[in-house]
């Protein structure tokens, strides 16, 4: 990997927060801060780290905790005046007080923020929206532009004196906020934390280090969790995240597909006529109305599983209701497969939805390649086309798995059998699909 000098010698902002931490008692020995030849920040291992070593450790003192922001002049404002449920204000609004504060001890830190965000979407301009027509991507934009929007005007109303913020300082903040807060579940004290230098980790899965808090909850601990060879860079994990989340919330993407998820909304076939009781089982607010699920490669994530519970229902005919209803009274919150009947009737309404979901994208997946294949593409537009393609193949995908699957229900056991003890799955991806679900239908269990 390619870097530019250490942050020692060629930033002054860097440098001060790292003074400012060796100071406070933090240790990160193998630890190196640079500037990639992109113009990102990386960490480096600048001597071998071995697995199980302690890799960096920050006291409490320097770590900027919700408890501290509940506790300070402008998180008890908050609290008399709104007690928001959305705990990132708190921190958010605190950044901002000691961004303001005269001399303030978090200076070093808040210094070493990014200046802006030019990778989010929130900032990209109108031709990079139109890019991403069609994607969940686009609507998750719009509803966190109207949540920021709407959190600050709440702020200004209830809290006295917070319009000294402006908007844009706020927005800087929730996102300087949103995009390094670790969550400390475990060892001597739990809530929402910002650790500097923790923080300037890069993403990537399996992560090179884990982390957790002292018994004592007096530091913040790194540990390797695999060797690192000197000059190559240290990984933390942001989460087993969908790509279109990964680029709301923090401005980039990543080759795994794995997560991806795409947007389904799904409802009951008009002329219905069993609408009005599956209105009741599925407690929608009317026959017409519609239920938004995202859908993913795995199977087992309770939003793929609720979806597919959703569809039985919807495509249930009248001598399937008595058992529907038996289950949900039962308390089955994700119903199960009914029939090998109700099955294919829940393929064909997936089919056409996922259909009509195709065309609400202005283009198709070969020209998204050839778009790609542009070498002047900007890489907000690049991001905003691989994101609504990564989105289109995964449907795509289940339209593959709807015909295997349809198939599936009409081989012989005997062949299904055969298949199923084989060593490597044919039925790739939706594997789980096929072992939790078909398989039982085709049994006979």
């Amino acid at each position: 990997m390619s870097a530019d000098t250490a942050t020692s010698s060629s930033n002054p902002k860097l440098s001060n927060l790292l003074r400012w931490l060796e100071e406070g008692g933090a240790r990160f020995p193998k630890l190196q801060l640079v500037r990639l030849e992109d113009g990102e920040r990386a960490v480096l291992a600048q001597a071998p780290i071995s697995a199980g070593e302690t890799v960096l450790q920050v006291p409490r003192s320097h770590m900027l905790t919700l408890e501290l922001a509940r506790e300070s002049d402008i998180g008890r404002a908050i609290a008399e005046g709104l007690d928001p449920d959305n705990e990132d204000l708190y921190l958010a609004s605190f950044l901002l007080q000691e961004k303001h504060r005269e001399g303030s001890f978090w200076k070093p830190y808040i210094d070493s923020l990014p200046e802006s965000y030019p990778q989010m979407p929130l900032f990209y301009g109108s031709d990079e929206h139109a890019l991403l027509k069609g994607c969940f991507a686009l609507s998750l934009l719009t509803h966190q532009a109207q949540s920021l929007q709407e959190d600050y005007m709440r702020l200004c109303q209830s809290v006295p004196g917070y319009e000294r913020f402006t908007p844009g300082e706020f927005v800087w903040a929730r996102l300087s906020v949103s995009s390094r807060l670790f969550s400390l579940k475990t060892g001597g004290f739990l809530g929402q934390t910002l650790v500097p230098l923790a923080d300037m980790l890069n993403h990537r899965r399996p992560p090179d280090v884990l982390w957790e808090t002292s018994e004592d909850g007096e530091f913040f601990v790194m540990k390797a969790h695999n060797a690192v060879a000197a000059g190559d860079e240290v990984h933390d994990s942001y989460g087993a995240k969908s790509n279109d989340l990964l680029l709301l919330h923090f401005g980039f993407l990543t080759e795994d597909t794995e997560h991806d998820e795409a947007f389904l909304g799904l409802g009951i076939l008009d002329g219905d006529p069993l609408a009005a009781t599956k209105q009741m089982l599925l407690m929608l607010p009317s026959p017409t109305a519609g239920r938004p699920f995202k859908i993913s490669r795995q199977y087992a994530h309770l939003n793929t599983r609720m979806a597919f519970s959703f569809l039985r229902i919807a495509a249930a005919v009248p001598d399937d209701i008595e058992d529907i209803s038996s289950r949900v009274m039962s308390g089955e919150r994700a119903l199960g497969p009914l029939s090998v009947d109700n099955e294919e009737n829940v393929l064909d309404l997936l089919e056409a939805t996922c259909h009509a979901r195709l065309a609400l994208f202005p283009t198709s997946i070969a020209q998204d390649d050839e778009l790609l294949r542009d070498e002047s593409l900007s890489p907000n537009a690049r991001n905003c086309v691989l994101v609504r393609r990564a989105e289109k193949q995964l449907i795509w995908d289940y339209l593959e798995m709807i015909r295997v699957c349809r198939e599936l229900l009409h081989t012989p056991r005997e062949e299904v059998e055969r298949l199923a003890a084989l060593s490597d799955s044919p039925w790739g991806w939706f594997d789980a699909y096929v072992r939790t679900d078909l398989l039982k239908l085709i049994r006979g269990e």
